[in-house]
């Protein structure tokens, strides 16, 4: 009788050893899980990715409002102290932004500097276009990036990746939450595979077309959807037509029937009009980010916007008058 009353004991003991040990392990994972991760994006396009990815287990900030060039931010102290309260920073990465080293030794949080657990390159993965061989580049060339054409969001595919990336970090400093975010991200690969597929297929009757940009900013988004760049409204990156450049593009337009041109949010609208209306075609804005317009406030709105306002500015050309030459609109 006392050897099973010990028995009974020790099996009491153990079981409440058990429980005790799963208390542990509650409290130890939701230790690991904290409340809110917060982090800082540079731009609103990856503020959205991140808030997609995180859901209410992050609070996002973007540095930019969505409008403005990406490569002319000025670092102000009252940004220096939203990133000096993150847990993570998320940027574009290679030269992209080169306000932004700056603003990250101003901020003095070392977790946060290029190697740190806390500082997220967005276009890690990603495949980049234009990439200059280095021996032939000169400032000569205007506002060439080194590394490779820096506005690849504008793939809406290439927004998975950056997902990923993105997810990766959060599970770094919130892993209590790793498989939250592992799920959330593999939702965002679906939704954005199936996105992409419809747009395509939308953007069909475009395949091919020829079109105008303002600034190198639309290789990615181009290729996505089959269309084909015929000259830049700029000679150069981030250098302002003169009229004998402008009177060259409508030239070219003229020849090759080229009537669509297209213009992010952050170059100069008139010009881009005065030159589709030498041609009689039509210029076309653009969102190059997240808020860069109205009613585009997130990653999959960007796109949609985007293709339905190059579909309607055809649908405009394919029932307008005859287009006047270049020399009938000089007289």
């Amino acid at each position: 009788m006392r050897e099973r009353g010990v028995a009974t004991g020790l099996t009491l003991l153990f079981r409440a050893a058990g429980g005790l040990v799963q208390l542990a392990l509650l409290v130890t994972s939701a230790s690991n899980a904290l409340a809110e991760v917060r982090v800082v994006a540079t731009n609103p396009t990856l503020a959205d990715l991140t808030r997609q990815v995180g859901g209410e287990h992050v609070r996002v900030e973007s540095l930019m409002r969505g409008p403005e060039n990406p490569h002319n931010v000025i670092p102000k102290p009252s940004l220096v102290m939203k990133v000096r309260k993150a847990d993570l920073f998320v940027h574009l990465g290679l030269d992209a932004e080169p306000w932004v080293p700056n603003l990250l030794r101003s901020a003095r949080r070392e977790r946060l500097l290029p190697g740190g657990e806390g500082n997220v390159d967005a276009s890690r993965g990603i495949g980049l276009l234009e990439i200059p061989a280095r021996a032939e580049v000169t400032r000569a060339m205007g506002d060439i990036h080194v590394y490779g054409n820096t506005h690849y969001v504008l793939d809406p595919l290439n927004g998975i990746t950056i997902g990923r990336t993105i997810a990766e970090a959060l599970s770094r400093v919130d892993p209590g939450n790793a498989s939250l975010f592992d799920e959330r991200v593999q939702e965002l690969e679906r939704a954005l595979r199936a996105l992409t597929e419809e747009l395509v297929r939308r953007m069909d009757p475009l395949s091919g077309t020829r079109v105008v940009t303002y600034h190198r900013t639309w290789p990615y988004f181009l290729k996505r959807f089959a269309l084909e760049k015929l000259a830049e409204v700029e000679p150069k990156p981030g250098i302002a037509p003169g009229p004998r450049h402008i009177t060259r593009v409508a030239k070219d337009m003229e020849e090759n029937d080229v009537g669509l041109v297209i213009v992010e949010t952050f170059s100069d609208l008139n010009t881009a009009q005065r030159l589709a209306e030498l041609v009689g075609g039509r210029a076309v804005v653009l969102a190059q980010e997240v808020n860069a317009l109205p009613d585009v406030e997130t990653y999959g709105e960007l796109f949609e916007h985007n293709v339905e306002a190059l579909l309607a500015a055809q649908r405009e050309l394919s029932g307008s008058p005859t287009k006047p030459s270049t020399t009938e609109m000089a007289r």
